[in-house]
């Protein structure tokens, strides 16, 4: 067996169970704590150190997980992280390109399909270890899998309530098994309007919205837009994250066609819908190529400055709407 995995995809309910799989039957039966299979997240835990953790040995045990999640520094494109300037990824490429040691399974993770191929540490994963890419379900074994989780837990479901509930969880695993749980406390046969009643749409539709009304210029549109999703206890971070997203992935589409490819290449390259690339082409005029890369780093401080209690977030996130210009 290879001792280092590099797990991913959108689905992260299912990452997570495939992480479980590998690791379980690396330990061959013996029973997983804290001290043989070692959980740390790679937004707060320095490669080097996951490196080193590899390196010590469990007493007691035989056999050892180390599992580094949120790999974010293996995304396309790389995000900001505060720890990013303490990162040795020689460390982890050394002991990555070395095939780990027989003793400890190392298995890297990220909820995101969108992996940096040409990253020289996930050339080495490809080389040295083994990758496995979680595909997000088809619209057929997605309403299998619906079908079988809810007959499993002993409930029913119509048929206009499986296709709504799709939509509002937009094939999140995750997202679903929420709504579920949230469903099975209210009734025990899912009708369409119990979807509508007690599932929320897509925070990312209203990520998009608050999007284009900022590029729209409809500042106090989006202030009150932000007020409604307040009411529905949205954190600010929720929707920072999710407009950087969106900002992130406009600065892809104006790279792309600087390059003159095609909307259908660049929905390829991103691996996106055309439907999404042809939007945000048509919003391309509308902003500066620096006014998106200041963004990004408005967006990015503005985290920061949240999470580290520097500011208060709601009145932060509604001064960042207030003051935000195209140009």
């Amino acid at each position: 067996m290879c001792m280092i995995y590099f797990v991913y995809g959108n689905q992260g309910p299912t990452v997570k169970s495939q992480i479980k799989k590998i690791g379980e039957a690396f330990l061959d039966g013996e029973k997983a704590d804290d001290l043989n299979f070692v959980k740390l997240d790679g937004n707060n835990f320095l490669v080097q150190d996951a490196v080193d953790e590899c390196q010590y040995v469990a007493l007691g045990y035989e056999k050892k997980v180390v599992s580094l999640e949120n790999c974010y520094f293996l995304l396309k494109p790389k995000p900001k992280n505060k720890i990013d300037s303490d990162q040795n990824y020689d460390d982890l490429l050394n002991f990555v390109s070395s095939g780990g040691i027989e003793e400890t399974l190392f298995i890297l993770s990220v909820t995101s399909s969108s992996i940096d191929e040409k990253n020289p540490i996930v050339k080495a994963i490809k080389e040295k270890g083994k990758t496995i890419a979680i595909a997000d379900p088809d619209e057929k074994s997605w309403n299998e899998y619906v079908k079988a989780y809810v007959s499993k837990k002993g409930i029913t479901i119509d048929r206009d309530a499986i296709m709504e509930l799709t939509n509002r969880t937009n094939g999140d695993v995750g997202l679903f098994i929420n709504a579920i749980n949230v469903l099975t406390l209210y009734t025990d046969h899912i009708r369409y309007k119990d979807v509508t009643l007690m599932v929320a749409k897509p925070l990312e539709d209203n990520a998009f919205l608050l999007f284009n009304m900022l590029l729209d210029g409809k500042n106090a549109e989006a202030v009150e837009l932000f007020k409604d999703l307040r009411v529905k206890n949205v954190e600010p971070v929720t929707l920072i994250s999710q407009l950087a997203n969106q900002f992130r992935l406009l600065n892809e589409v104006a790279y792309l066609s600087r390059k003159r490819m095609s909307k259908e290449d660049i929905a390829s390259e991103l691996k996106i819908k055309p439907g999404r690339v042809y939007i945000l082409s048509k919003l391309l005029p509308m902003i500066s190529e620096k006014t998106i890369h200041n963004t990004l780093d408005d967006l990015y401080q503005l985290d920061l400055d949240i999470k580290s209690g520097q500011v208060d977030r709601h009145y932060a996130f509604e001064m960042f709407i207030l003051k935000f210009k195209t140009q």
